[in-house]
């Protein structure tokens, strides 16, 4: 078990909050993710799930796990590296269907959430006098007004990207795993980050043209939101249908008919791999996501 873990009991996890009240259960569903039991650790991924990201809601205890769910995914004896990557990119920008094709305006996000530190700071938490057992800090939200209410779920969100963020490295250097599945994820995840395109962009390009097509495509979709494109130049239909994403994510309807009628034959064909992270691989789905943008379907 990473010894970073012995600092988990350091934060105040009773005083901060997810999905179902204070956080005082996270700590040992961290340490569960180090099991030599395989079950063990589903479950906590799966306990994790429900309770730092609920249904594409992160909390305040969102951001104070990723630190240590990094240092997992760090330990080189560790299991289960593309699962936590998937938890993690989950952490770093919810729903990815919320953000595509265009990307996560996280400039924008961070606008919205300026305020958002001081109305979450101003709420109740567990163990002051205005705590609800049974409510929590319903009462303080429900009196908020909009703005208030989007800034404070804005940060929070901005917060859960930041700490993802502090864990790049690690994500870059999980392009060289030895597993595919482990790169696609990690290659999916740095697509979310395009304030760090100049140092993920190389790496990205250097599985462009990987013989694992999955990857290839994956690769290649990240490229585009992160800004970079690359041409037709592999024949393969999955990495052609990356091509043409990024093309147009990067170009609209300048990217030319090419990439206008790749999209279009894959909205006619019907396709699934869920090899590729992005929609679940619903490569239909993103398909007709960009051709509606551009008015085109």
């Amino acid at each position: 078990m990473p010894h970073v873990l012995e600092r988990l009991d350091d934060v105040d996890w009773a005083r901060i909050t997810h999905a179902y009240g204070p956080a005082t259960d996270v700590p040992d569903q961290i340490r569960d993710l180090c099991a030599a039991d395989p079950d063990r650790r589903e479950k906590a991924r799966w306990q994790l799930h429900g309770n730092i990201y609920h249904q594409g809601t992160r909390y305040e205890a969102t951001a104070y796990a990723v630190p240590f769910l990094l240092e997992v995914l760090a330990d080189p004896d560790g299991a289960d590296k593309g699962e936590l990557v998937l938890l993690l990119a989950a952490i770093a920008v919810g729903y990815d269907e919320s953000w595509l094709p265009d990307g996560l305006p996280i400039a924008e996000r961070r606008r919205t959430a300026e305020i958002g530190g001081m109305v979450l700071a101003a709420a109740p938490h567990p163990g002051d006098d205005e705590w609800d057992e049974d409510e929590g800090d319903a009462a303080y939200v429900e009196a908020l007004s909009d703005r208030e209410q989007e800034a404070m779920l804005a940060h929070v969100a901005v917060s859960a990207h930041e700490a993802v963020r502090q864990g790049l490295p690690l994500l870059r250097a999980l392009l060289g795993h030895d597993e595919p599945g482990v790169r696609a994820v990690a290659a999916y995840t740095l697509g979310w980050f395009p304030e760090d395109a100049d140092a993920s962009l190389p790496a990205l390009a250097a599985l462009a043209s990987d013989v694992d097509d999955a990857l290839a495509a994956t690769a290649r979709v990240s490229m585009g939101l992160l800004g970079v494109t690359t041409e037709f130049d592999d024949p393969r239909p999955l990495v052609r249908w990356a091509t043409a994403i990024a093309q147009t994510r990067v170009f609209g309807i300048e990217a030319g008919q090419e990439a206008i009628d790749e999209l279009r034959y894959w909205v006619r064909e019907a396709g699934r791999d869920e090899r590729v992270p992005f929609l679940d691989g619903d490569l239909v789905g993103y398909a007709t996501l960009v051709l509606d943008r551009m008015s085109l379907s």
